[in-house]
């Protein structure tokens, strides 16, 4: 099912249900938009694989939740990294410095912002899965000046470069 234009009364969506994106690297799956939620809410699932990492930023925009769904991710917020595992839960307010790195094989991730709007930075940076799987290694990404200047349209600051890996 893919999501509903719009809904004042909810929907649904089963687990690969929404819209599947390639983004930098991994797969994503928008599974709510301004659209569906009159502009309060939007979520994103990532199932990502080992060395993803997103660069050191914040939003000027929307809060932002990271919920650990399965595997290994190291959060950062702040000058503080924690370790999350499944069911690990981290919240980031707006213009707040936040990271992560997946050190698992894989990985899986439930972005929640509030209110909505950084879906259109997603969908900016991605381009539409032609399949529920992770993008073939050819898949185009954007180089890091092209991906910055994307971000600050969408109104997030770089401030660092993501996490290592684990040594």
């Amino acid at each position: 099912m893919s999501l509903p234009e719009t809904t004042t009364s909810g929907y649904w969506l089963g687990p690969d249900d929404g819209e599947a994106l390639w983004f930098n690297g991994g797969l994503g799956i928008l599974k709510a938009t301004a659209e569906q939620t009159a502009g309060r809410f939007a979520m994103f699932e990532l199932r990502l694989r080992r060395g993803f990492a997103a660069p050191l930023h914040a939003h000027a925009n929307e809060d932002e939740f990271f919920l650990v769904l399965s595997g290994a991710v190291r959060l950062q917020h702040g000058d503080e990294v924690i370790d999350g595992v499944e069911g690990t839960l981290a919240y980031s307010p707006r213009e707040s410095p936040h990271s992560f790195h997946v050190d698992s094989d894989e990985a899986r991730l439930l972005l929640f912002f509030g209110p909505a709007g950084v879906e259109g930075f997603f969908r900016d940076v991605a381009t539409p899965a032609r399949a529920l799987t992770q993008p073939p290694e050819d898949e185009p990404r954007h180089d890091r000046e092209t991906l910055m200047e994307i971000m600050r349209r969408h109104g997030q600051t770089v401030l660092g470069p993501p996490l290592p890996p684990l040594s």
